[in-house]
């Protein structure tokens, strides 16, 4: 690992804390307040979205500025950065139930029986609730793997290859915490706020912005996605 990369670890982790404990005291000190803005269609939801859509942008410019991407032979070389824009694209679109609310759409009768709440999207179907082990714990995994155990497999050069070899376009190390953080957010207030969404909703943000500062990274610097500079 480079002395630069160390810095950016560094750095990035003191930011992610420093976000992480705003959210932790806001938590502590006045819940009533924190659950007024994690309301449907509030400014924690909009915001979310707003984010997951940069996100979404962010990994196109990445894809079509990677030097890396344009000197591979292979098939897979777009396949993997374009699905995680059309991934974000679905996240902002599902925070905001595809403008259903908006726009005043009304839920067609056959999905507002398979739907939770009755709304337009994915992530409330009854399937996804009771398939495996729930939307929650999918999420839970994505952030863990997402912003910790892959960007440390990719320190291990067997891995890094096929990391590289399948195009797969990693997070910087640098924002482990604020992946980390959403997860143990979730988990420490579940149970500790006003209602139980209110925790759901805090840290699908905090993923939002954890997934905003990587595809950035990535746009300004494509070549951090697939460890192929030093940079």
């Amino acid at each position: 690992m480079h002395k630069s990369e160390v810095n950016q670890i560094i750095w990035g982790t003191l930011f992610s804390a420093i976000f992480l404990m705003v959210f932790i005291f806001w938590a502590e000190t006045d819940k009533q307040s924190l659950h007024s803005v994690s309301l449907e269609d509030g400014p924690i939801e909009s915001m979310s979205a707003l984010f997951y859509f940069l996100s979404s942008i962010c990994f196109l410019i990445a894809a079509k500025r990677s030097d890396f991407l344009k000197n591979k032979q292979t098939g897979f070389r777009y396949l993997m950065i374009l699905a995680w824009a059309v991934l974000m694209l679905i996240f902002a679109g599902e925070e905001v139930s595809w403008g259903q609310r908006i726009f005043e759409i009304e839920t067609p009768t056959a999905l507002a029986e398979l739907n939770v709440q009755n709304e337009i999207n994915i992530h409330n179907m009854e399937l996804i609730n009771t398939l495996g082990v729930g939307k929650y714990r999918y999420l839970s995994i994505m952030m863990l793997m997402t912003g910790l155990l892959i960007p440390l497999i990719m320190l291990i050069a067997p891995c890094r290859r096929f990391m590289q070899w399948i195009a797969y376009p990693v997070a910087p190390l640098c924002y482990w915490l604020i992946f980390v953080g959403s997860y143990i957010y979730g988990k420490v207030y579940y149970n500790n706020l006003v209602f139980v969404d209110d925790a759901s909703e805090i840290r699908e943000f905090i993923l939002s912005v954890g997934m905003m500062l990587v595809s950035l990274h990535g746009a300004i610097y494509p070549c951090v996605f697939f460890r192929s500079c030093d940079t």
